[in-house]
């Protein structure tokens, strides 16, 4: 395991909230969150879940990058309540997380997450947040795979919630 991280507290909008960014290594536009010992999904993905980028089995989800392999930023956010959608983002969109433990951010591939982020026990929602999408298009690097970080940028909030039908709260008009 290479780093597990707890996170710091901050203020936002007078929520509390908790935080962690990390790296992750995308391959084929996708990379993978794994909630406590969720059984792998990545078979499973839907045409919606692939359209919408987000998409939630079990405790194991999938997340879609714009790029096909290059690194990319993400940021994750635990709140006590539904924070506000992030004004400057390309997309938005939201699924519930079912299952219990800690969140493990993983690269495409790998079984051994980049960050292991505490969570409290109970269903969460899960907001997806995609900034810089038409940067990360017009990349030269688009289609391949390089070493540049991505411009693109993912925000993971997360919040205690009932669970409920996944959700898109802003489409990307490319």
């Amino acid at each position: 395991m290479q780093g597990v991280r707890q996170p710091e507290l901050r203020q936002n909008r007078c929520v509390s909230v908790a935080g962690a960014k990390v790296v992750v290594n995308p391959w084929y536009r996708q990379f993978y969150l794994q909630r406590g010992d969720a059984p792998w999904a990545s078979d499973q993905l839907s045409p919606a879940g692939i359209e919408r980028a987000l998409e939630e089995r079990g405790g194991f989800v999938y997340v879609g990058t714009s790029m096909y392999g290059n690194p990319v930023e993400v940021t994750l956010e635990l709140h006590d309540e539904a924070p506000s959608p992030h004004e400057g983002a390309d997309r938005v969109t939201e699924v519930s997380l079912s299952g219990a433990g800690p969140l493990g951010v993983l690269d495409w591939g790998d079984d051994e997450p980049q960050l292991v982020f505490e969570l409290p026990e109970g269903p969460l929602r899960l907001r997806a947040s995609f900034s810089g999408l038409a940067a990360a298009d017009a990349h030269p690097d688009n289609d391949v795979s390089g070493e540049e970080l991505s411009p693109e940028r993912i925000l993971l909030q997360l919040w205690p919630g009932a669970l409920a039908d996944p959700a898109e709260i802003r489409a990307w008009a490319r």
